[in-house]
């Protein structure tokens, strides 16, 4: 059933419509919706370009009824670049949020990285934003495992300017303001997240099941997660992400 599952969600993904909220073959665990996921991947017929990482504010996981962050795969055809024109349908959402590039592979391994081996790995930082709704009707809240299921929920990803020096930004603790039409939607911050730091966001992948055996691959790109939440989108909207001196990320809804 899951094979049939993965390609009903995938068209959906690709038409852009929705299947019922109850599907068959819909997930009751975190297991089966990462094998739900492994067989959407493969009903994609499509190499992945990384992951995006949700839920990974505490106060979330209650809500989706997780108990803890989780992986969904990224796609190049989903891939915009900023300032460009972007589809979305109702219940589409915006996050704001920083991406990494890898510029070498980081292999599964039974020992944990350190920070410093994954700044080593890390090619780029990017103000990005990710595009978030699921593929099947409904609301997200206590779906959770249907969402990862359904790759995520991820819809798009919007990339600026990729910055290959960041020793001047604390990781850490670095502010983010979201405006939607010109007028001032959200302040957020990295701090908000559950890893200590960005690049924390990338150990924590590669001691997910998901990840195995293909591992993070140099060119990857790791979502590590939103900093303004989730903040709803209707056609005609444009949003900025203003990430101080990092720079800006810009899209237009359609």
């Amino acid at each position: 059933m899951s094979n049939h599952t993965a390609q009903l969600l995938w068209d959906a993904r690709v038409n852009a419509t929705k299947i019922p909220t109850n599907f068959d073959g819909q997930p009751g665990s975190e297991e089966e919706g990462y094998k739900l996921q492994a067989a959407l991947i493969e009903a994609s017929g499509e190499d992945i370009i990384g992951w995006k990482i949700g839920a990974t504010v505490a106060a979330l996981f209650p809500v989706l009824g997780v108990t803890q962050p989780f992986l969904g795969p990224l796609f190049q055809r989903f891939t915009y670049d900023s300032g460009e024109a972007i589809p979305i349908l109702s219940g589409h959402a915006l996050e704001t949020e920083v991406t990494v590039r890898l510029k070498s592979d980081l292999p599964v391994r039974d020992a944990a990285y350190t920070r410093d081996e994954i700044e080593a790995a890390v090619g780029a930082i990017i103000p990005s934003f990710e595009l978030v709704g699921a593929r099947f009707e409904g609301e997200l809240a206590g779906e959770g495992f249907k969402v990862i299921g359904d790759g995520g929920a991820n819809v798009g990803t919007v990339l600026s300017s990729e910055i290959t020096d960041w020793s001047s930004y604390d990781l850490s603790d670095h502010s983010v303001k979201l405006t939607i039409n010109g007028a001032d939607a959200i302040k957020g911050n990295v701090s908000v997240l559950v890893w200590d730091h960005v690049f924390d966001a990338l150990s924590w992948c590669l001691e997910r099941p998901a990840l195995s055996p293909r591992g993070l691959k140099a060119r990857d790109l790791v979502m590590t997660g939103t900093c303004t939440g989730m903040t709803p989108l209707s056609p005609g909207d444009e949003a900025v992400g203003d990430f101080g001196p990092m720079g800006e990320v810009r899209a237009r809804f359609v």
